[in-house]
Formats: structure tokens, sequence, C-alpha cells
């Protein structure tokens, strides 16, 4: 299924008009491009997996489906403060594929991490992040954020489609960087 899988991924993403997605600056425009790629992403693995998986926000916030995995993003989202996009479900222990901007030191970056539940403690999900990809906000493109994604791919189909957290949770403590809680 993964190989099958990359190939139209590939072909979702690379089909995002990314040329033609503008922004008042770069941090409006790399969410764009985020909700974008969630978008495909979020139904190119419904249809492959059969399961539905949680977006945050909803796909029905974000944009309507145009067909043909095109999706018109909505002109009320306020992509500029948009903190992040979150891509995931639960399986006995909480996880997401998370987009985000952030700054350090006023360098503007873009990162996609997994935030995996690790623990309860005190009532409260304990979640930690594993870093899949991370750019500077001038630099981001789609399609590189999706090739660092495609290693974890066959862990993540794993965990969805047989509803068992061990094989992302062994892939990203295994092979990515613990990068925070």
């Amino acid at each position: 299924m993964s190989d099958g899988l990359y190939k139209m991924l590939d072909a979702d993403v690379s089909a995002i008009p990314a040329a033609e997605i503008r922004g008042s600056n770069d941090r409006e425009r790399t969410m764009k491009l985020l909700a974008h790629v969630f978008l495909r992403l979020w139904t190119r693995m419904a249809i492959e997996t059969g399961k539905r998986l949680r977006l945050t926000p909803s796909q029905f916030v974000l944009g309507s489906y145009d067909g043909q995995m095109r999706w018109v993003l909505s002109a009320s989202v306020d992509f500029m403060n948009l903190a992040d996009i979150e891509l995931g479900t639960t399986i006995g222990r909480r996880h997401s594929l998370v987009g985000e901007t952030y700054a350090v030191r006023n360098d503007e970056r873009v990162r996609l991490v997994f935030s995996l539940e690790e623990e309860q403690v005190k009532a409260q999900s304990l979640m930690v992040n594993y870093l899949v990809y991370d750019e500077a906000l001038k630099g981001f493109e789609a399609v590189a954020a999706m090739n660092s994604l495609k290693p974890a791919m066959p862990a993540w189909i794993s965990t969805i489609a047989q509803s068992d957290a061990g094989p992302l949770w062994t892939y990203c403590k295994d092979n990515l960087e613990c990068v925070g809680i």
C-alpha cells in the first residue's frame, strides 16, 4: 500500500498551485500551503485507509472540496493568525501530525511534528513532539515537507489502518528527534 500511496500523495501535493498561492507575508502564504497539504493528506488517508482522521481546524472551516483532490481555501479563515493545523486520531492514545510556524531569535520557521500522547499526568495528556521537518518560512516547499514525511508513512498508515498505536510510536522514538512536550 505504501508505494502506491506515496505516488498518489506526490501527485496530490505536486498539484497544489503553489505559485498561485498568495499571502500578505511569508507566514500567511506558508499556512495556506500547509492547509492545502493537510486537506489533501486528510482526503487521501480517508480514501486509502477507510478511516476518518480529525483535522483541526476542520476541513469544513479550512475550505471546500472541488473534486479531483482539489480544495478551495476559505476566504473567511485568518491564515495569518492560524497557529497550527493538526491531523490525527485516538487509537488508545492520541496522535497527530502538526504543521506550525514559530520564531526563534527573530528567525521565522515552519515545522511538521508528530505529537504523541505518552502518558496521563494529573488527568491531563502529556504530548511529546517528534520532529519530521523544519525549515525557514522563506524556504518552505510543500514537496520537500512531504518528502520528509515519507519515511514515517508506513508506520503512520499501519497505526491508522490496524488501530494499533505501536508502529508510529516505535518509529518516532527510534528515528525522529524529540523536540519537546
